[in-house]
Formats: C-alpha cells, sequence, structure tokens
C-alpha cells in the first residue's frame, strides 16, 4: 500500500471488531478440536462431489439429501455462537465499525477532521458504509476489489453467492490462457500445441476422475470437490498460477501412476505445491477457512448486517448452490466458501444497520476493480460508479487481467492512477480507465 500509494501517507491498520486480536472476540468454538468434530461430515468440510454440475438425478438426490443434516448443524451454529458471543453480537455490524474508522480519524488527525480510507474486498463493504454515514468527513476514499453494498445490506444474503461467481470463469479462462502461451516450459500443464480449451478439457476430466461420491477413493488422491476448491482459492492470486499447475500435473500423474514406484514423484509433487501454497502469505484464505473461529467472525458481520428473516429456508440455500451452475459448470456446484449461507438461521441483526447508499461525497471516491476478478466482478465496480454516485463523484480504474483487488498483479498504469488521486483527488479522464498488466505470470524458472 505505501509503494502503490507514493509513500506520502503513514498506513494505519487495525483489526475491526470480534475478529483476530479486538477484544472480546466473535467466538462459537471453545477450541479447534470442538470446531472440527461440529463440522465433520458437513458439506462445508466435504464439498460438494458431482461430475455433471449437479445435472443428474444422482446427484442431485445425493446433494439434496443433505438438507435436513445441514438445517440441524445451521440451528446448532446459531446457538452455539449465541451462547458464546450473543451480548456482543449486536454490536459488530458494519455501521458499527464505520463509526469506529471516524473515531480513529478523530484521535489521529482531530475531532471531525477528514476520513482518509484505502479498503481491499470486505474492506469495500466498509468504505461504501463510511461513505454513507460520514459523506461531509470523505477525504481520500478507495474501494478496491469491490462487493457491492447495497446487495450486502439489503437483499436475502443467501444471493451474494450468485454475485460472487459472475466473474469467475474469466479468470479462470485466464489461467488456462497463460498456461498455454507459456508452453510446457515455464507452465507444467501445458504441452507442445495446447490451447485454452484443451488445457480446460484436461481439468474437466481430471475432476470427471476423481469424482468420488461413496468416499472411497485412493487416500493419495484429492476427490473432486477439493481440485475445484482449490482452483478456485488460486485463481485470487495470479502469482500462484505456476504451483497451481503444478499441483494439477501432480494430481494428473498420480492418477495415471501404475504403481507405488511411479506415484513417489507425484506424492512428492503434491506436498511440494501444498507447501508452496500455505508459505505463500497471500494464501493464507485456504487454511484460514476451517480454522476454528475464521468464518464465524465473518459471519457475525455479514448475517447482522442483512436484512430482517425473510423466509429463506437451508433448502433455499441448496436450490442456490444448483442454480448457480448457470454462471459456472465448474465453481457453482460447490458449496461457497463465502456468502451468507448460514443467515438465515441467524437471529441477532446490527444495533445499526444501513441500506441506502447514494450520497453527496465531500470529495470523490476512486474505485478499482480488476476485468477478470473470481470474486468481486468488475460488474460491482460499474454498479458503484453509475447507481451510487452523482457524476463527477467517482472514477474507476480497471487493471485489464485476473485476480482479486489491485495488489495482485503489477500495473504501471493503476499505480499511477491510484498515486495521481492521493495527492490531488485527479480522477481517469472520462471516469472510466483500462489499465494493462506489466508482469508475467508464468515466469521463466532460475
Amino acid at each position: 500500500m505505501m509503494d502503490l500509494s507514493g509513500g506520502e501517507y503513514d498506513i494505519v491498520s487495525w483489526d475491526i471488531r470480534g475478529v483476530n486480536d479486538t477484544t472480546p472476540q466473535v467466538s462459537c468454538f471453545d477450541s479447534q478440536e470442538s470446531a472440527d468434530e461440529f463440522w465433520a461430515g458437513s458439506l462445508w468440510y466435504d464439498g460438494v462431489e458431482t461430475n455433471s454440475s449437479l445435472r443428474s438425478s444422482f446427484d442431485q438426490d445425493q446433494f439434496y439429501s443433505h438438507v435436513a443434516a445441514e438445517d440441524t448443524r445451521l440451528r446448532a451454529l446459531w446457538k452455539r455462537c449465541e451462547e458464546r458471543s450473543g451480548k456482543i453480537l449486536p454490536f459488530v455490524g458494519t455501521a458499527a465499525n464505520a463509526r469506529d474508522v471516524a473515531r480513529i480519524s478523530d484521535a489521529i488527525d482531530g475531532s471531525g477532521s477528514e476520513i482518509n480510507y484505502w479498503g481491499f474486498s470486505y474492506g469495500s463493504v466498509l468504505g461504501q458504509y463510511i461513505i454513507a454515514l460520514f459523506p461531509e468527513r470523505l477525504g481520500r476514499m478507495i474501494v478496491d476489489g469491490v462487493v457491492y453494498a447495497p446487495i450486502w445490506g439489503a437483499e436475502p444474503a443467501v444471493e451474494m453467492y450468485n454475485h460472487l461467481l459472475i466473474g469467475t470463469d474469466g479468470a479462470y479462462y485466464g489461467f488456462t490462457t497463460l498456461c498455454a502461451q507459456a508452453g510446457p516450459d515455464r507452465c507444467a500443464l501445458a504441452s507442445n500445441g495446447s490451447t485454452a480449451d484443451s488445457i480446460l478439457e484436461e481439468i474437466r476430466v481430471l475432476i470427471q476422475v476423481l469424482y468420488d461420491p461413496y468416499g472411497d477413493l485412493d487416500e493419495n488422491l484429492a476427490r473432486s470437490s477439493s481440485i475445484r476448491l482449490n482452483i478456485f482459492l488460486r485463481l485470487q492470486d495470479p502469482r500462484s498460477w505456476p504451483t497451481l499447475a503444478r499441483y494439477l500435473k501432480s494430481q494428473q500423474d498420480l492418477v495415471n501412476a501404475q504403481d507405488d514406484e511411479e506415484k513417489l514423484l507425484p506424492l512428492q509433487a503434491v506436498t511440494e505445491t501444498y507447501n508452496e501454497f500455505h508459505s505463500e502469505k497471500s494464501l493464507k484464505q485456504d487454511t484460514q477457512i476451517w480454522q476454528q473461529d475464521f468464518y464465524s467472525n465473518y459471519w457475525s458481520i455479514f448475517c447482522s448486517d442483512g436484512p430482517d428473516y425473510d423466509g429463506t429456508s437451508t433448502r433455499d440455500v441448496f436450490d442456490t448452490v444448483v442454480e448457480a451452475r448457470k454462471l459456472s459448470d465448474t465453481f457453482g456446484p460447490m458449496w461457497p466458501t463465502e456468502g451468507g449461507w448460514p443467515c438465515h438461521h441467524w437471529r441477532t441483526r446490527a444495533v445499526e444497520r444501513v441500506t441506502h447508499f447514494s450520497v453527496k461525497p465531500k470529495h470523490p471516491v476512486l474505485i478499482l476493480s480488476n476485468q477478470y476478478d473470481p470474486v468481486t466482478s468488475i460488474e460491482n465496480g460499474y454498479r458503484i460508479l453509475n447507481n451510487t454516485f452523482a457524476k463527477g463523484d467517482a472514477g474507476l480504474g480497471i487493471r485489464e487481467g485476473y485476480g482479486h483487488c489491485s495488489y495482485s498483479t503489477k500495473s504501471s498504469c493503476l499505480t499511477d492512477i491510484i498515486q495521481n488521486y492521493v495527492r490531488n483527488w485527479t480522477l481517469p479522464e472520462d471516469k472510466i480507465k483500462l489499465c494493462p498488466v506489466n508482469e508475467d505470470l508464468f515466469p521463466q524458472a532460475d
């Protein structure tokens, strides 16, 4: 952030209410062991097995057979969270966090001072709440990797899953396109003559082979649901794509191995790529997903920000996952790693909620999006630009590339947009500017 913004501001970061090192912390489980026991056998832990994008009657029957158990589990989740953290749950919503940002600004720059803020992903939601609550105090405001706050705060939480997947296939095709262009010397999945479509087909076949509806697959092999989840998570960080390609190639080699001796090198490659994924700071999400209270913190905010109980049922959540295949055959039928699937049983709502976001800010707002963001679609950037702000009140910088948020790949053009805005509120000409990427995502090995 310091480099991107030109080094002219000190950076102040903090943990929002109920999360990480704040106290009191929202907690639904007293240990990792109790969390693992609670989620054992759930779709949250095991994923959705399908080789038909949930189109076959067998896959659909298998999937919907979990409705009753998942409904019971989600009711029990709410009870656990309410018992352990009920006193603080009404006070961790995004509006409360926006007021905390104002108080931080008061403490640093004086009472009523302009609020300078740069928010990524969920932080873009918080930024939109700050704008809505304190338009007259707005200083420099950047929302980056944008979630559309009117959906977050006003629509049933289950709807978020469909909005999440709008740009996913575009990023996925980008991965296979750049892999094919890199060739076998730089991308493990590529061979001479590979195309983006041929690599997509290889991965589709791999997912088919690893389809495991009965849980009897060789323990050394990843299940199809795990393959889809691993790809989905890596799409957010294009710098991990060479490692992702090696991971998928090692799974192919394991499938094709004829005996234990032939499995040795692929197993070593699986271990190496796994270690690389977990050593890269930007890829912590996939280890955090199942950490004791990582998503309890998220749900405590998202669910409490939403509308009052709207009649959504657990069956509706399952229907949403099935319908999501229209957005992505590969990633639609995947139990949501994000989104508000427990929220229909979440009975606490924030003491202050925001549903109106169209305001006149004191200073213009800078919106940053990637053209192919796998979790916060470019459409969100356009929506905020055109629906939230009047002409001249905001500008949109678009990087013509992949990944989640502006830090995912380099673009000197986007850096210029950020620095010009930070220095004097200059927005892109004609409101919108497209910027090329200045980084090789499949570099030559040293």
